[in-house]
């Protein structure tokens, strides 16, 4: 062995060949590099950024007017079912965090109301009217647009809107939130009340 003698007792630097460096290393003795000073102001165009444009074939545009009514009442009605909350608390908190206006959160309260009043007599309806399936086996997403526009179709009053309109409205709400096959079963079912 030739060079200068080491001291094994000289721990200061073990691991680090560069001791004069400053360079950190980790517990298998791997360089953690310096990270880079963040950016005073972030865009889109910052590195690192993750910055997502919706895709305009495959994303829907969030709902607006009664659509956004509806979809909050049926993510409502489906949290009660799941998660056992109130109904009308979660449409509350729903309702804030999409900003509905104050009609719309009106209507959307009478749809689950409607929907909650009437639980029962609303699936014995989807039991005869979509006989091949037990209501209890149906997608939970699936029952809950069905109650919810069975609820709307016995509204009666000027406000109602037609019942192609809320047959055509539940299958667009199936379509964000359902399965890939529930927009048909959907239709399927809610026209067989059209006809």
């Amino acid at each position: 062995m030739t060079g200068p003698r080491q001291n094994p007792q000289n721990t200061e630097h073990e691991g680090n060949l560069y001791p004069d460096t400053g360079a950190q290393y980790d517990e298998r003795g791997d360089d953690i590099p310096e990270p880079d000073a963040p950016p005073e102001i972030l865009s889109p165009t910052t590195p690192g950024l993750i910055h997502m444009e919706p895709d305009s074939e495959t994303e829907a545009p969030p709902p607006s007017g009664r659509r956004a009514a509806r979809a909050a009442a049926t993510q409502a009605l489906y949290e009660a079912e799941s998660a056992g909350h109130p109904a009308r608390l979660a449409l509350e908190q729903i309702a804030e965090r999409d900003g509905l206006a104050d009609g719309l959160r009106a209507f959307a309260v009478r749809l689950v109301e409607a929907v909650e009043s009437t639980r029962l007599q609303l699936d014995e309806r989807i039991a005869v009217l979509a006989p091949a399936r037990p209501v209890a086996r149906i997608d939970r997403v699936d029952r809950t647009i069905l109650r919810l526009a069975l609820a709307e179709l016995s509204f009666e009053g000027d406000g109602r809107a037609p019942a192609a309109v809320i047959a055509n409205e539940a299958v667009e709400i199936a379509k964000l939130y359902g399965s890939e096959t529930s927009p048909r079963f959907i239709n399927g079912v809610l026209g067989t009340v059209l006809r």
